[in-house]
């Protein structure tokens, strides 16, 4: 049977197997060598002593006088310190029934041997997961998602491709042709087609994005819409402008100021605007997962953008590792591009566009009015044409092809790591992800045709409002670029005519939505607006919620009727030109008849 025996120097109670009898064993605790009895007896059973006579039991013992400072030196704390009890330091838990591996305190999550808070702890009172999580097993998470979705990742080659197709043969129809109308619809057309490109992606990356915050990784169904991603490439644009174009700005004025003032050569600007490029590609995880919430404001504040990537630097980091690292591909193309073919590509286009120019001029020549008092035009000083040789464009426009082939699966690859970044790092990007909640109230009779709106925003109502604006200046543009083209007054006139028409057109319309809102309220308002300046001051005033998206229109016909009066005043006020003088008659010479 096993042998308790209790060690000298710290009085830790050891069991020992029944073959240490006769030996000595190490304490654990201070090392201290321990004499097991040999005895065959049980040792659990107490000894009792014997007992002494009854007349030495009888005499009494002389009383000895302790002296209390030796009783106090002679006391050893550590005797009375119980080694077997685990308590916590900090609340004071009984710990003595855990596990002896289990240093972390279950009620406060102290650890009593790292003397901190507890692994577990640390996790608990994260809001979210745990960033460290995001880094194991990254590559292979992502590489499962793409196999996953292999067939949405051959569908947005297609996209991409068929895209890329229908913009380069825009733009080169838009060099090919000289009139302005027609190249203005292929230059809308190619602006259309190319942002499906970035649109699309944009698009998809919001959606693996919200995929991966729901835990799930496989696509049931993902429409294309042509206009809905060339919109997301507006957005992307938009963002570039106001999100990004802060940061871009200082090292492109520095590479500016480098070129023209400073004698470095030419291509130090275009370095410079890469080197402004690189944080902005560095940030754009974090602009991707505030895009996708439902309040994306933080996305267009570039200060935020720049503090949550102090937060999430090594998350950023990687991500951006896998963006160099998977379009190495792509990046040597783009670069093979441009050294064989740039210069090609470049002298194609200025042939073309002084083919284009000089095509005008020999139009205008064959229109020009006739007659005694017209200006001859010298047709053989504007010259003919040149011809255009395209086949330096085969090579180019077939690696674009191919470059479309893998664009899908790389993007995918880098979009799932983008989500799975949104997913660990959510409590660091202070993610909005909860739009402010309606209460529903049931109606007594109720259309089913008519949907019920949420209660209209201040953003919603301005941005509405300043589409319908300019809706209508751009149907005006349109109708007055044909009107110039069509007739003598010319393109320039005619667009700028056609846009006073339609902030005319969009002024009254909002005129008369105010009035009805007016009238809707009460008939003292409706008569009330009818007062010059003052009444649609005071009922929009009064009415602020229901009439702020008249006056945000209001407020844009006012500002683009103002610099369209100036701009027609500028431009198309002619000088008088004064008449040629009139010749004297030459004297006559001598001898003439």
């Amino acid at each position: 049977m096993p042998v308790k025996v209790r060690c000298s120097s710290c009085d830790k109670v050891l069991t020992v197997p029944d073959a240490a009898r006769g030996k000595a064993v190490k304490c654990p605790q201070c090392d201290t060598k321990i004499a097991v009895p040999a005895g065959d007896a049980d040792d659990s059973k107490v000894i009792k002593p014997k007992k002494k006579p009854a007349a030495a039991a009888a005499a009494p013992k002389p009383k000895k006088r302790v002296d209390s400072e030796d009783a106090l030196m002679a006391l050893d704390l550590r005797r009375a310190e119980d080694t077997n009890a685990r308590i916590c330091s900090k609340c004071g838990f009984d710990m003595h029934e855990m596990d002896e591996e289990e240093t972390e305190c279950p009620k406060c999550g102290f650890d009593i041997e790292a003397g901190g808070m507890g692994v577990k702890a640390r996790k608990r009172a994260l809001r979210g997961p745990d960033p460290a999580d995001f880094y194991p097993g990254l590559a292979k998470d992502a590489g499962k998602f793409v196999g996953k979705n292999i067939m949405l990742a051959w569908r947005t080659d297609a996209y991409t491709l068929v895209s890329l197709l229908i913009s380069l043969f825009c733009a080169f129809m838009y060099l090919w042709l000289s009139a302005w109308p027609p190249r203005y619809f292929f230059a809308l057309c190619f602006s259309v087609s190319f942002l499906v490109i970035p649109g699309w992606l944009w698009y998809l990356d919001t959606e693996v994005i919200k995929l991966t915050l729901e835990r799930k990784d496989k696509f049931k169904k993902l429409n294309f819409d042509f206009f809905l991603a060339s919109s997301k490439g507006v957005i992307g644009v938009a963002w570039a402008l106001v999100g990004a174009g802060p940061i871009l700005l200082l090292p492109a004025m520095l590479g500016y100021y480098l070129v023209h003032y400073s004698g470095q050569p030419e291509w130090m600007l275009p370095v410079c605007i890469g080197i402004g490029l690189l944080p902005i590609v560095w940030m754009l995880p974090i602009t991707m997962s505030h895009m996708t919430m439902p309040i994306s404001v933080p996305a267009w504040m570039f200060w935020k953008v720049i503090q949550f990537w102090g937060r999430t630097l090594g998350g950023c980091s990687v991500w951006l590792m896998w963006i160099l690292v998977t379009n190495i591909p792509n990046f040597a193309a783009a670069g093979l591009i441009a050294g064989v073919w740039g210069n090609d590509i470049q002298n194609i286009v200025q042939t073309m566009e002084s083919n284009a120019d000089i095509n005008r001029q020999l139009l205008a020549a064959e229109n020009a009015p006739k007659g005694k008092n017209a200006k001859p035009v010298d047709i053989t000083a504007i010259g003919k044409p040149v011809d255009v040789d395209l086949k330096p464009l085969i090579g180019p426009v077939i690696i674009l092809m191919v470059m479309c082939l893998p664009i899908g699966f790389i993007a995918m690859f880098n979009m799932r790591i983008n989500g799975l970044f949104t997913y660990y790092f959510r409590d660091r990007l202070e993610l909005v992800d909860k739009a402010k909640d309606y209460k529903y109230v049931a109606k007594a009779r109720r259309d089913p045709n008519d949907d019920e709106e949420a209660p209209r925003t201040l953003q919603k109502d301005a941005t509405e409002g300043v589409v319908l604006v300019l809706v209508f200046v751009i149907m005006g543009c349109i109708g007055g670029m044909l009107y110039g083209t069509l007739t003598d007054a010319g393109v320039t006139k005619g667009v700028l005519v056609g846009a006073r028409i339609g902030t005319a057109l969009a002024s009254i319309t909002t005129g008369l939505a105010l009035l009805t809102k007016a009238f809707q309220t009460s008939i003292g308002w409706g008569f009330a607006y009818l007062i010059p300046c003052v009444g649609p001051i005071l009922f929009i005033s009064k009415h602020w919620e229901l009439t702020r998206k008249e006056f945000f229109q209001a407020i844009v016909v006012f500002v683009l009727s103002a610099t369209l009066e100036v701009l027609m005043a500028v431009m198309l006020v002619a000088p008088v030109e004064a008449p040629p003088p009139v010749a004297a008659p030459a004297a006559a010479m001598p001898g003439a008849p």
